[in-house]
């Protein structure tokens, strides 16, 4: 059988850049709260951002996301990825 050229190819939610979020089919308000949410070391991170539930998490692993590398350090410490200014009760809340 032939190899069709098809690769896979993993969207990394620690890494990866808003259009390639938003091609996961997250909305704007999302993608910015995942990002500022970084690290996200467990998939269950994602249930703290507004109108991620269990059920976006499985589609968005269907779509390719993967989590990757997380920066070490807790969220909202510096250099950790993640946004002091935004606390984790807060993500995607406009």
């Amino acid at each position: 059988m032939a190899n069709s050229g098809t690769q896979y190819s993993a969207v990394y939610l620690n890494t990866a850049d808003p259009e390639a979020l938003l091609g996961l089919g997250l909305g704007e308000a999302q993608t910015q709260a995942l990002m500022d949410a970084r690290p996200i070391r467990e998939w269950g991170d994602l249930k703290r951002i507004e109108g991620i539930d269990q059920d976006r998490i499985n589609a968005l692993k269907s779509a390719g996301a993967e989590l990757g590398e997380a920066s070490s350090g807790p969220i909202g410490e510096p250099g950790s990825g993640g946004s002091a200014g935004s606390p984790a009760g807060n993500l995607g809340q406009a």
